[in-house]
């Protein structure tokens, strides 16, 4: 799958990321010109999503807004989960929950330690209850290479993207995880 994501740090996301992080991390971020989010981070990971409806999904810097990552709290009336797999939402089984198609502009994933390169995002659903909105990820079933290098079955949909490209940590500090984990 892809447990976290780096993207770029922009000062309009500075309010949001207030309601999640302490003013030292924002601060680091900024510093970096990075976030950095992982879903089983201390706190609540976030992600960058452009919706189709609001901007045609070009992209752009003012098209995006930073969105609460899955649901991790048996309480909310989300699903449990951070991704949604391609097959079951082909399938129906979602439609109960009206998912919406987004794009998620990422510029790096990390799953089990690999670090890989993202061109133009991830695939990913919106979806809306009780006047709040989660972003899950699209996973398909792991390529021969995603599934050596992080032995998981899983892999992120990209967007107009076939292959990883897979790099060193974008901080340069080898473990990347520099937010505290649970």
């Amino acid at each position: 799958m892809c447990g976290g994501v780096v993207f770029p740090y922009r000062e309009e996301y500075r309010e949001t990321l207030a309601r999640y992080f302490s003013e030292e991390v924002i601060e680091e971020f900024r510093q970096s010109g990075q976030v950095k989010s992982l879903y089983w981070q201390k706190g609540e990971p976030l992600l960058p999503v452009v919706t189709p409806d609001k901007s045609g999904g070009t992209g752009e810097a003012s098209d995006i807004e930073l969105v609460q990552w899955g649901n991790r709290d048996k309480n909310v009336p989300f699903p449990q989960t951070g991704w949604s797999r391609a097959e079951s939402l082909a399938a129906g089984k979602w439609n109960y929950l009206r998912p919406q198609p987004v794009l998620i502009p990422v510029s790096y994933g990390i799953e089990k330690g690999n670090w890989f390169t993202i061109e133009k995002g991830i695939k990913g659903v919106i979806i809306e209850r009780q006047g709040e909105r989660r972003v899950y990820m699209l996973t398909g079933e792991a390529n021969p290479e995603f599934l050596q290098k992080t032995r998981h079955d899983r892999m992120p949909l990209l967007e107009d993207e076939d292959d990883f490209n897979w790099t060193a940590d974008p901080n340069g500090t080898d473990s990347a995880i520099q937010i505290s984990l649970l």
